[in-house]
């Protein structure tokens, strides 16, 4: 199962695809490769309508993650913990959401722009905080590990936290994009353990499984106002894994091209989508771009 995550009660659980209703983008796609300066790891992970690219790099002198943005081709460095700083998602306000690492090791939520105003997150009870991705209300989305060791999925609206957790005796939840509607898209690893993707529109939470991945893995990263969804599917937990888009239950697999893994992460409303794909020789890159 790909951990690269970190981990409302609901009434009903559905399983039925998000009921959306523009047609699939193209398998092929003109994607930009994206390498960060002086780093060994480059990943793209949000695109906002402004084309600015927000993700992480592992630095190669330090091995430490930074978070940046990309405007206009150039990155900007951000960083804000002491051991590390990790960005994911972005809304239209240039504002984006992720984690940083402190000096004692603990990892917390954040929001944070390229001027470096910062605002932590950390949910009452957590003891580890992701934000995933924040809308242009300022909502913010994301999970957090509870003392217990359980990771839920969470809202904040303002100053009031929400927790999420996916239904029928689910064990793990992450909250990983919002669009403007409210409309929420995320993961959850089932009573057996299978990671699923979901959608949450008000109280209805869907389950949302790529029909290629054969049961396997299916994560669900982002959501933009057209409700067309992104994320990573798999038939096997060890990957590889490959990007999809997606929208009325329609699947089109993103790969780029040549490369031995993908992973889509980002969309914004032109359909500009952004991730991160390992080539033959091992190395991740970041990319972003128009599939056609």
């Amino acid at each position: 199962m790909p951990k690269i995550r970190i981990g409302v009660l609901l009434a009903t659980f559905l399983s039925i695809a998000l009921s959306l209703t523009l047609s699939a983008l193209p398998a092929r796609a003109q994607l930009q490769s994206f390498d960060a300066p002086n780093a060994f790891e480059t990943d793209c992970n949000g695109v906002n309508n402004n084309g600015i690219v927000v993700g992480f790099a592992v630095d190669a002198t330090t091995f430490l993650n930074r978070g940046f943005f990309i405007q206009g081709g150039r990155f900007h460095m951000v960083d804000v913990g002491v051991n590390g700083t990790f960005l994911y998602g972005i809304n239209n306000k240039n504002q984006a959401a992720g984690w940083y690492v402190d000096s004692t090791g603990t990892t917390h939520g954040m929001v944070v722009d390229q001027q470096r105003h910062l605002k932590t997150i950390d949910p009452p009870g957590s003891v580890l905080t992701n934000a995933w991705s924040i809308n242009d209300a300022g909502v913010v989305v994301g999970a957090y590990q509870d003392s217990g060791g359980v990771f839920h999925g969470f809202s904040l609206t303002g100053s009031t936290y929400k927790t999420i957790d996916a239904p029928n005796g689910s064990i793990l939840t992450q909250t990983l994009g919002i669009n403007n509607k409210n409309e929420m898209v995320g993961i959850f690893d089932d009573s057996a353990g299978v990671e699923h993707g979901y959608g949450l529109k008000g109280s209805t939470f869907i389950q949302i499984d790529n029909p290629a991945a054969g049961g396997a893995v299916t994560a669900t990263d982002r959501i933009n106002d057209n409700e067309e969804y992104v994320g990573l599917w798999g038939t096997s937990t060890s990957g590889p894994f490959s990007g999809y888009h997606a929208k009325n239950n329609h699947f089109v697999t993103i790969t780029f091209p040549g490369s031995f893994e993908t992973r889509t992460r980002g969309i914004n409303n032109s359909g500009v989508v952004a991730g991160r794909y390992t080539d033959q020789n091992g190395v991740i890159h970041g990319y972003a771009g128009l599939p056609q």
